[in-house]
């Protein structure tokens, strides 16, 4: 049976964001080793900043409030204690929870995992010319099988630009009020051709 499942992106326009002041060769050695799971080496405590916004523009960015998720400028959102409380019997077992100091108090990054569940044959796929690697998902298609028991996962072809979550982790969020997120419905392809 399909489950139901959500593109889910960080709402940036309505709510605050996290910037970090790595250096540009310590911020790349650590998008790559995000991209990893299990976190490959000890995490290390990162410090983020409030995003102060734009020029001309900080007077608005900082009346917008700060959210339970929030962009860090990173390969990873994060995600404040409350809503680590609220998700964390349902996706224990597909994120690491990487802490993070902020000005609001401590947050989470979330290190999410990915499934290898793309049905590439019945979804409908745009792919890069020159390499033949998936650039983007119309319609997805999925094996199901590898999706029980998961509520928010990454798909390998997509790499870091895509999460995707459960119905049931939708559910958690909106009954406690839980802030920052966008969902999308993720469009189907007919699987039974």
């Amino acid at each position: 049976m399909r489950r139901v499942f959500w593109d889910v992106l960080v709402n940036c326009n309505e709510y605050r964001m996290f910037r970090t002041q790595l250096p540009v060769d310590v911020s790349l050695g650590l998008d790559e080793r995000l991209k990893t799971y299990p976190f490959p080496d000890k995490w290390e405590l990162l410090s983020l900043e409030l995003w102060e916004g734009e020029k001309g523009k900080k007077r608005e960015e900082k009346r917008k409030p700060v959210a339970d998720f929030m962009a860090t400028g990173l390969l990873m959102d994060a995600i404040s204690p409350r809503a680590r409380i609220l998700l964390e019997p349902l996706i224990t077992t597909q994120v690491e929870f990487l802490p993070v100091e902020t000005p609001v108090g401590p947050y989470y990054g979330l290190h999410v995992k990915y499934v290898d569940c793309l049905d590439v044959d019945h979804a409908e796929v745009v792919r890069f010319k020159s390499s033949g690697r998936i650039m983007e998902v119309i319609k997805y298609a999925f094996y199901w099988e590898r999706l029980e028991d998961i509520h928010i996962f990454r798909l390998p072809e997509l790499g870091l630009s895509r999460l995707f979550v459960s119905d049931e982790f939708k559910r958690v969020v909106e009954e406690n009020g839980l802030t920052g997120l966008l969902f999308y419905p993720v469009p189907l392809a007919d699987e039974t051709g």
